[in-house]
C-alpha cells in the first residue's frame, strides 16, 4: 500500500488526493492545528459528493465531533449523519436509518462510524490518526484504520489520515515514497 506525506494548506495535496478518487490509496495529511486540514477535508468531500460518492469522516473523540460536525452541517446541511456512542438508542436508530436509506452523503463520527452501511464510498478520512481512541480494546477488538483499509479496498477509494503529530508507523510508511 502506498502512502504519501503531504503538508496541508497546499492545493497540491488536495489535487493529488482528488486525482486518486477511484483508487485504493492512503495519504497522510500532516499539518499543525489550525493549518487548514479541515478545509482540505471539506473540499475533498465536495468533490466526492459531486461525483456521486459518499464519505466517512472519523474523529477520535465525541468532543471533537461537535466542532467538526458544525463545519460539515454549515457546508452540507442535511446530507450529514452523526454516529457515536453518546447518542441514545433512538438517535442511533434514526441516523442508521438515514444512512441505510441513502439519505445522507457524509457520516461523521467516532471509530464505530467506520461500520455504518454507507454505500458508494468515495473517500474515508481519519482525523488525528495517531489517536489511541481508534482502537477498540474490548470484544470485539478492532482498529478503525484496519476496517478503513478493508473498506477502501472494497470501494476502491482513498483514505486520508490527518494529523498534527502522525504516528511513527504512518511517518515511516509515508517516507518510503
Amino acid at each position: 500500500r502506498d502512502m504519501q506525506l503531504y503538508e496541508d494548506g497546499n492545493d497540491n495535496a488536495f489535487n493529488l488526493i482528488k486525482d486518486s478518487f477511484g483508487e485504493e490509496k492512503t495519504f497522510l495529511l500532516h499539518g499543525v492545528t489550525g493549518s487548514g486540514k479541515t478545509e482540505v477535508y471539506l473540499q475533498l468531500c465536495e468533490s466526492a459528493i459531486s461525483e456521486g460518492k459518499s464519505v466517512i469522516m472519523l474523529v477520535p473523540e465525541i468532543s471533537l465531533t461537535t466542532q467538526i460536525v458544525r463545519r460539515f452541517y454549515d457546508r452540507f446541511g442535511s446530507s450529514v449523519a452523526i454516529f457515536h456512542s453518546n447518542l441514545s438508542d433512538g438517535e442511533k436508530y434514526d441516523e442508521y436509518k438515514k444512512i441505510m436509506n441513502g439519505e445522507v452523503k457524509i457520516v461523521v463520527g467516532t471509530r464505530s462510524a467506520i461500520f455504518t452501511p454507507l454505500k458508494d464510498i468515495g473517500l474515508i478520512i481519519i482525523d488525528e490518526e495517531h489517536s489511541q481512541n481508534y482502537k477498540q480494546d474490548n470484544n470485539p477488538r478492532y482498529h478503525a484504520l484496519d476496517i478503513a483499509k478493508w473498506r477502501s479496498k472494497y470501494h476502491k477509494c482513498p483514505i486520508v489520515l490527518g494529523s498534527a503529530t502522525p504516528c511513527l508507523e504512518s511517518m515511516a510508511r509515508a517516507g518510503k515514497d
